[in-house]
Order: C-alpha cells, then structure tokens, then sequence
C-alpha cells in the first residue's frame, strides 16, 4: 500500500474508535467522574509513550524541547480540548457532539488555510468546498434541534445544550489546532510515540487538580472491577485513536484527515441503540444525513486535490 492508503486507513481506525468512545463515554461519565477516568489512561499511556521514546528515540525527545512554542500550544490546546469534549457528551446527545466537534477540525483547518497557515494546505477545490458548506449546515441544523429539545438526549435545559454545542465547537476547533501544530512538529523530527507523549503534559496534572477538587465527582465511588474496564476501554477507546491520527500526520496531509474526522458521527448514532439515555431522533437523523454527505463531498474533494498533486 501506498502511504496516502496507509493514512487514510489510520483515519478510518481513529474515527471508528471516536464513534465508540463518544456513546460509551457519554453513558459512563453520568456516574463516573471524567477526571479520574482521564488520570488513569492518559496518565498510563503518557508515561509509557515518553518511556518508549527515551529508551528507542531520544533524538526525538530533544527535537521537541527544541520547539518550546509549539509544545506549548499542543498541551494547551490538548488540555482545553479534552476537557471541554468529556463535559459536552454528558451534556447532550452524544452523535450531536461528536457532529459538531468532528465538523468544527475541518472547518478551522480551512480558516488557518485562509490566514496562510502552511500546514493547513493551499485550501479546498471546489468539490471539498462544497462540502465544507453542507457540513457547516448540519452543524447549524444539529445545535437548532438540540436547543429545541428535538434531539435524543438533552440534560437540563436550554443553558445545558447551549453549553454542550459551544463546548464541542470548541473541542473541534482546539482539535484541528493540535492536528496542524502535530504536522509541523512532524517535519522538525518529532514521530507519532513521542508527540503522543508530549502532548499531556499539561492536562495530565489538571486532571489530577480536578480529581482531587472533586470538580466532576458524581457522589459515587468508582470499585477498583469497574475503573479497571473502564481504564482498559479507554486504552483502546480514547489512547489508541489519537495515537491512529498521529500516524496519519506525517503520511496524509491535514485537510484530508480534517475531512475523515467528519465522517465518524454517523456510526455514534447507530451506536447509541446502546445507550440508554438516548432516544431514537428522526430530526438528528436528518441533520446527521446532511453531514454525512458533506463530509463525504469534503472527503472526496480533500482525496483528490492530494491524487492530482501526486500525479504533477
């Protein structure tokens, strides 16, 4: 296989397990506290990943101490991101979130290409912007619906689904930030085990602050049985696909991996048959249909405009 089909097929992996890790996490974190979860499996898999890469490459270790500003706005994105991601799937449904977060990567990888940012590619061609339109709806249509008390799941009122949609759109957002400043951290001889590693730095020990605050505590004690599941779906539901999208960095440019992210929310609305909380949407359906096709558009257009430079 050639390395835009290896990367496409690291995209289709990360946005598989998002599905996964939106509808069970959403469920889980009702009774469990986000922050503790967070600990556990970040906590493992940073100290792990450093390890790896100080005992097999610590030329990458001391490449990246080399770019101070860019490890600074990878942790603080990555701690802002995940934050606000675990607090808006508890909010509203969890096919909405991962909606309006998946669609938001793409959408501000194209607003750093319209303000020159390299890494962010030359823009859309008129296929994969027609796409980014229809996404942009959907998005519109899934926050309308969500606010009108039409989607599968609202907790609380109108102030819980305002803050559900901005936290997601914010979460996106930070998302595509980390994906961009990953690709150029790439080209400086920083590899997918060591960025992994590095990106945690800050929001590990914000976690451990919020855990111990008891920001997030639900009143329920978490058994050692359960948080030992929880940890070992997290390993594979939340470590493995960002892990899966920083293999895909340095192989598929970042409006392609903008584009696959989209593509994800489609298989959390089939998921949540699972979830209790979750009612059966016609009307998220609909916005989730729109989006789809937008994605796929943007997708294809993304696919292209790479085959088409690869072939020049």
């Amino acid at each position: 296989m050639n390395n835009v089909t290896i990367g496409l097929s690291w995209c289709l992996l990360f946005v598989t397990l998002e599905a996964v890790q939106a509808v069970y996490f959403g469920a889980t974190f009702q009774r469990v506290d986000s922050f503790l979860v967070a600990v556990a499996v970040f906590g493992t898999t940073t100290a792990l990943s450093l390890a790896a890469t100080l005992i097999r490459r610590p030329r990458e270790l001391a490449a990246a101490f080399r770019s101070p500003g860019i490890l600074a706005i990878m942790n603080v994105s990555a701690a802002i991101a995940w934050i606000t991601y675990f607090l808006s799937i508890q909010l509203v449904e969890p096919a909405v979130v991962f909606a309006v977060f998946s669609g938001c990567v793409p959408l501000a990888t194209v607003a750093a290409s319209k303000r020159g940012m390299r890494e962010a590619g030359s823009g859309c061609n008129r296929m994969a912007a027609a796409g980014m339109c229809l996404i942009a709806l959907s998005i519109g249509w899934l926050a309308t619906i969500t606010l009108a008390g039409e989607s599968g799941f609202l907790r609380g009122g109108l102030g819980h689904g305002v803050a559900g949609i901005a936290l997601a759109a914010l979460s996106g957002t930070l998302t595509a930030v980390i994906v961009l400043y990953s690709t150029r951290l790439n080209a400086r001889g920083v590899g997918p085990l060591a960025q992994f590693g590095l990106r945690f730095l800050l929001y590990v020990p914000i976690c451990g602050i919020g855990l111990w605050l008891g920001v997030d505590d639900k009143g329920v004690e978490t058994g050692a049985g359960d948080l030992a599941v929880i940890w070992l779906i997290g390993l594979i539901a939340i470590a493995l696909p960002l892990y899966a999208v920083q293999r895909a960095v340095p192989l598929v440019s970042a409006t392609v991996i903008a584009a696959f992210t989209a593509l994800g929310p489609v298989a959390a609305f089939g998921l949540q048959v699972f979830d209790a909380r979750v009612a059966y949407a016609p009307m998220t359906l609909c916005g989730l249909t729109i989006y789809m096709f937008g994605a796929l558009v943007a997708a294809l257009g993304s696919i292209g405009r790479v085959r088409l430079k690869g072939a020049s």
